[in-house]
């Protein structure tokens, strides 16, 4: 993780050159479009940031939810304009190329779901789960074991939530995924804090 200081005037360096961007990209804008393309810029400024504030010996290598969070915004076309024109045309390139692959790699993990559920496993699973906690002695021996059972079955779905709030958290297992998670719910304070700064120091220029 990168320290909070070093983030934090990364970040807003980043910012105010991706708004400044945004907002000559807006010109042409209506209302919800000028709102995309402030929360676009707010995102790339943090992943960019969180890269740069990194300590020297992982400076080149960004965070999992950084690269994912960038390649979400470069899958769709209409954020390719603005995009290039923060991140510049290779930096453009290597975020589109890397949503194909996140793409293709969704598509393939959907298609294995599908065969292992089409295939009966599941419920094979789910039985054999509930013969073994079933015939593994009289007494505590069963309810020891449909406590873990429930256990894991609430370890698992705390998991997958974390895996849908994370940008790129459906490929991340175990540590690397909590690791992930902090770093990123770390990014998200700062960049609320430093959006609100934003918009206090634009009304009183206002007021």
């Amino acid at each position: 993780m990168h320290a909070p200081r070093k983030f934090k005037k990364a970040f807003m360096a980043q910012l105010l050159l991706s708004l400044r961007e945004a907002g000559q990209a807006s010109k042409s804008m209506g209302l919800r479009e000028r709102r995309d393309a402030v929360r676009l810029s707010s995102d790339v400024a943090m992943a960019l940031a969180s890269a740069r504030a990194r300590p020297s010996a992982a400076a080149l290598r960004s965070t999992a939810w950084a690269r994912a969070l960038v390649a979400r915004h470069a899958a769709e076309q209409r954020n390719e304009a603005l995009l290039r024109r923060i991140m510049g045309g290779a930096g453009y390139e290597m975020a589109a190329a890397a949503a194909r692959v996140r793409k293709e790699a969704r598509s393939r993990r959907i298609v294995r779901r599908s065969h292992w559920v089409c295939s009966g496993a599941a419920g094979r699973k789910r039985r054999s789960s509930l013969q073994l906690a079933a015939g593994s002695g009289g007494g505590g021996g069963g309810s020891r074991c449909s406590a873990m059972a429930a256990a894991r079955r609430m370890v698992r779905a705390r998991l997958q939530v974390l895996r849908s709030l994370v940008p790129g958290g459906e490929a991340m297992r175990g540590l690397s995924l909590l690791s992930e998670t902090l770093d990123y719910v770390v990014c998200l304070k700062t960049q609320v804090e430093l959006l609100q700064c934003l918009c206090k120091g634009s009304r009183s220029q206002l007021g």
